[in-house]
């Protein structure tokens, strides 16, 4: 039987998919880091916003019922809206970890969508050889059948030959 003449471009989609799982791999990787990422992010704005909240309360509670002259009252206020311009740093990091997160998912879906098609080339050359490898066969076996006739249609003539004479 001969050697199938697309081997290397079955090699070549071979090395494809290869390549193409192994980028899906890391870009699931890369997803799950992307998602563990928002949810320090979350993690971190609510257990900021909590301790925000006691935070205001204790402060609160520190000048309950004393007299403040403005600048001091000034300077609270201050302190407390610092406390709050601290939220919307930790929301902007959290919105930016969960576009982020999206963009990795969406590399996810597009490296998916890339292996499934490397899969299929692949699967197509594997039909391919099959058929092939069923054609030679059958091509064999021809040669084979056509080789037995000849062998024996010259037996069959040789005692033949004899009795002429």
């Amino acid at each position: 039987m001969t050697a199938y003449p697309l081997t290397p471009l079955a090699r070549i989609r071979q090395l494809r998919e290869d390549a193409a799982a192994t980028e899906c791999a890391g870009r699931e990787k890369a997803l799950l880091a992307a998602r563990q990422e928002t949810l320090l992010h979350r993690k971190a704005l609510e257990d900021y916003l909590l301790w925000r909240k006691e935070e205001e309360e204790r402060r609160y509670q520190a000048i309950l019922g004393q007299e403040m002259p403005r600048r001091e009252m000034e300077i609270f206020k201050s302190g407390i809206a610092a406390l709050r311009d601290k939220d919307a740093i930790l929301l902007e990091a959290v919105e930016a970890a969960q576009k982020a997160e999206a963009e990795a998912a969406r590399l996810r879906d597009e490296a998916v969508k890339i292996l499934q098609q490397r899969r299929k080339d692949k699967e197509k050359i594997e039909a391919h050889r099959e058929i092939w490898q069923s054609g030679e066969a059958k091509e064999a076996e021809r040669r084979e059948d056509l080789e037995m006739e000849e062998f024996t249609g010259v037996k069959k003539a040789d005692p033949g030959e004899g009795s002429d004479e």
